[in-house]
């Protein structure tokens, strides 16, 4: 299509706005957008996932997990609402690990941001588990509408919950489900 042709698309909710053209960011933060594909529900059972440790390149699987209850986030870099949640996913990980809470990082950043994805655990101080799935295998596996994506898995390895979107500071709905998962 030539550039003149290309049309301005109205945003929802944005009346009395003028329409601007969509840009390359809005199509990146577009990605982050939930889906209508269902996601994991409770009792179902954990993916057989493994993927790379960003720590030292060893596999790791949910399986590796057993015996505690594992929240998986799956994220990118270039993902607002994901950067916006990591410093709450870390409070609650310093908050719950000694109940036996366990954080895997999912990031499906491509094999060539690597070093965005280090830049990015160290400036959120990011101290539990970070995998590296450059395929975004873990979108098709978790059926992740959109990123960020976060299921909690009980101890025997079976879905808690799940919550598509990013996890809000202090979300009485969120915390409870993990909560309950711990056993209070």
């Amino acid at each position: 299509m030539h550039p003149d042709r290309l049309r301005s698309v109205p945003l929802p909710g944005r009346t009395g706005m003028p329409a601007r053209p969509l840009t390359l960011t809005a199509l990146l933060l577009a990605s982050c957008i939930p889906s209508e594909s269902p996601t994991l529900r409770a009792g179902d059972p954990a993916p057989d996932f493994t993927a790379t440790s960003l720590h030292d390149g060893s596999p790791i699987s949910l399986a590796d997990y057993r015996g505690h209850v594992l929240l998986v986030n799956l994220w990118a870099s270039w993902c607002h609402p994901c950067r916006e949640e990591t410093p709450y996913l870390q409070s609650i990980y310093e908050r719950y690990r000694e109940r036996g809470l366990r954080i895997l990082g999912v990031s499906v950043d491509r094999t060539a941001d690597h070093d965005l994805v280090v830049e990015f655990v160290h400036e959120f101080g990011v101290e539990y588990d970070i995998a590296l799935d450059p395929g975004a295998v873990s979108r098709d596996l978790f059926h992740a509408r959109g990123l960020p994506t976060s299921v909690v898995f009980n101890r025997d390895g079976t879905v808690a919950f799940s919550w598509v979107g990013p996890v809000p500071g202090g979300d009485t709905t969120f915390l409870g489900g993990v909560e309950a998962a711990l056993g209070r």
